[in-house]
């Protein structure tokens, strides 16, 4: 434990009273020896992860216990020792409320799958929930119903869907509960006790005599924290002797990555040529366009960073005296080296330091094709692994460092080019995934590389099935294709889908002897990864998994039937996306209202299931397949393209048994063998 000493002083500057901030170090395992217990207090906003965001720290927390990771940490909370009402010690949540109550209904997830591990019983102390809700009764009754205590009472369905502090905890519950149960029974036992052992967080507990309007205050302040991307650019800039400025300005051109490339270039690189250059002009750096253009050979001088920004900024001075007329022209073109007041004009699927990580793979692979001697990163792809992963690079020669430099540049430019991001729609404030291609345009006598969303096609729908799956946190389906397009100079659409979908085939078939990192680096280096047969698929289908089916040949599926499409033209498909989507639901209900059992073989077949939001999920529930018909069809959108395809069936035989489950399933067989090009 750490005692860290903070002050308050009067407006003189003379010390008042000094506090002690205790630092710990928490598990579960630790919390439930020495008897812990929190609360949320009644200011707290309700539980709002989203189920991508619980899914994602479920996945992380299993690739690290799978990587034998020795610990996982998630974070730092605020508390402060309270007493209850019977004057026991009781940790209120000040901030962090969040993420410790995901890790409480993790642990949950473990007790309603009847896990034999430790980390089932976490949940409930001293017959109660050992996750407090103040002045919440139904989340305290949910907790403590779902933790198996006596005096809790399961609020219900209708009032879980009706209450915002329940219907999210409840959603989330349920995606961990399948995530649990799709694990094998000794995985679940082991990351269970990993998660009880190993899921470590700091615990910041302050006096109870603390201002806490103050210290919100201090904690809002404070600055801005340090990132592991900051420290590793000095680390590497630390090995440049010659040109260092260049090539902090190249790697601040692609840190941004909340606006797009280009526009991050002209900032940075204000008095180019841009009249003259076209798009496809910034794909890798080139010197005469950006350095010379300054007039002189300032870079070969090893000016200091703060020499070239102050030549940017007198360029941009000299710009800024043109006519008040030409002030939007003069905000575009200002030097300034304060990217982030930019206006944000999209969000990225990663942010900077996985790109980071991506473009370090792509150059080792292009080293490996060259020079037959390197090896992919270490570390497991993360971008909590920023440091550890670039440690052999930081201590690599001059060159090596601006050639990665060099490779991060074209990798940016491919990104923003090639790879979907969050952006709103001109009629709405929603965002989706889309792409969007580059044009130029005119104003006060200068050009500008303008941004227009494109039409939703196969790469859009097919980037969603990967980011949406499989390991999120590492996308590692980015490396093969980032290096694919550079290697190949794609600039069709068509061209880059099919790189796409081979390498998304690939990494869907990899074999046993083969990791999704391991295989995406033979990717990117130009070799074929070990792939499994078509038969070994066909019975992977062939058993009744139930909910332990990957959502990815759901989502895969989508992406097929969405392409084979004739009719995208009506209505239903104008909103269509492949979305985040964690609930599998059964089509034939596991428990039909009408009390009709079906056999489980056929019940868990692939068949009668389908991928849905939580929220798409229950409201179906149990009811009868020919009333989810109906209500299939009042819907304005499509919500599923298999499940859109399952109630064709019905229609046309207007039954939901086993014959049609089985039909059903061959109809899909047959729509994944024909996209991967199985031939009987």
């Amino acid at each position: 434990m750490v005692n860290i000493v903070t002050s308050e002083a009067n407006s003189k500057g003379k010390l008042l009273i000094q506090h002690q901030v205790e630092t710990q170090v928490l598990t579960l395992s630790y919390i439930q020896m020495n008897e812990y217990q929190f609360s949320i207090p009644s200011y707290q906003r309700p539980y709002i992860w989203p189920d991508d965001a619980v899914l994602k720290l479920f996945k992380d927390i299993n690739d690290a216990r799978v990587a034998k990771e020795p610990n996982y940490f998630i974070g730092t909370v605020l508390t402060s020792l309270e007493q209850d009402e019977d004057g026991n010690g009781i940790y209120e949540l000040i901030d962090g409320q969040q993420r410790t109550t995901t890790l409480m209904l993790i642990a949950l997830a473990f007790k309603m799958a009847k896990v034999d591990s430790a980390i089932a019983d976490i949940a409930a102390f001293n017959k109660q929930p050992r996750l407090q809700f103040k002045i919440r009764d139904q989340v305290q009754h949910l907790l403590g119903s779902l933790a198996g205590l006596d005096d809790y009472v399961f609020p219900g369905l209708e009032a879980i869907d009706e209450n915002p502090y329940l219907n999210r905890i409840y959603a989330a519950l349920q995606v961990l509960e399948q995530q649990v149960n799709a694990l094998e029974n000794q995985d679940r036992v082991l990351l269970g006790d990993y998660i009880f052992k190993n899921v470590q967080w700091v615990n910041n507990i302050v006096p109870p005599q603390m201002d806490l309007n103050r210290l919100f205050a201090t904690m809002n302040t404070a600055g801005i924290q340090l990132e592991q991307s900051d420290i590793l650019k000095s680390k590497l800039l630390k090995q440049i002797s010659t040109d260092k400025p260049l090539f902090d300005a190249m790697w601040l051109a692609c840190e941004h990555m909340e606006n797009y490339f280009e526009r991050n270039v002209r900032k940075i690189f204000p008095n180019a040529p841009w009249n003259d250059i076209e798009p496809e002009h910034l794909a890798s750096f080139n010197e005469t366009l950006f350095v010379k253009s300054y007039g002189g050979n300032t870079h070969k001088q090893g000016l200091t960073i703060m020499q070239l920004a102050e030549q940017l900024e007198a360029a941009a001075e000299r710009d800024n005296k043109n006519s008040e007329d030409n002030k939007l022209d003069n905000e575009q073109d200002a030097g300034s080296y304060d990217l982030e007041t930019e206006t944000v004009y999209c969000r990225p699927i990663i942010g900077f330091p996985l790109l980071l990580i991506h473009a370090y793979r792509i150059y080792l692979a292009n080293r490996a094709v060259e020079f037959d001697d390197t090896d992919d990163v270490v570390p497991r792809v993360h971008a909590d692994k920023l440091l550890e992963t670039f440690d052999p690079l930081t201590k690599a020669s001059e060159e090596e460092v601006k050639d990665f430099i060099k490779t991060l540049w074209r990798v940016r430019y491919q990104f923003d080019r090639w790879v979907v991001k969050w952006v709103e729609r001109d009629d709405s404030d929603d965002e989706q995934l889309r792409l969007t291609y580059l044009t130029k345009s005119e104003s006060g006598g200068k050009r500008y590389i303008n941004r227009t969303q494109k039409e939703l096609n196969e790469l859009v729908m097919l980037q969603s099935v990967r980011n949406f799956t499989g390991e999120r946190s590492a996308q590692y389906w980015l490396t093969p294709f980032i290096a694919g397009l550079i290697r190949e100079n794609i600039t069709e659409d068509a061209q880059a889908i099919a790189l796409l979908e081979k390498i998304d085939n690939d990494l869907s078939l990899a074999a046993e002897s083969e990791t999704q990192k391991t295989a995406s680096f033979k990717q990117a280096k130009q070799q074929q990864p070990e792939i499994d047969s078509w038969q070994k698929i066909v019975d992977y289908f062939a058993e009744p998994r139930g909910t332990s089916f990957e959502h990815y040949w759901f989502q895969k599926l989508e992406y097929i039937l969405w392409k084979k499409e004739t009719n995208r033209h009506l209505k239903q498909f104008s909103n269509y996306r492949i979305t985040a989507k964690n609930s599998v639901e059964h089509v034939y209900p596991q428990r039909e209202e009408y009390q009709n059992i079906m056999e489980r073989d056929f019940l868990d077949a692939f068949g009668n299931l389908v991928l849905l939001s939580p929220g798409e999920n229950s409201s179906y529930s149990n009811q009868a397949v020919k009333k989810k018909l109906v209500d299939f069809e009042a819907k304005s959108q499509y919500e599923s393209l298999k499940l859109k395809a399952m109630f064709k069936i019905l229609k046309e035989q207007g039954d939901w048994q086993k014959t049609q489950i089985q039909l059903h399933q061959k109809e899909m067989l047959n729509a994944l063998a024909a996209h991967y090009g199985v031939t009987e």
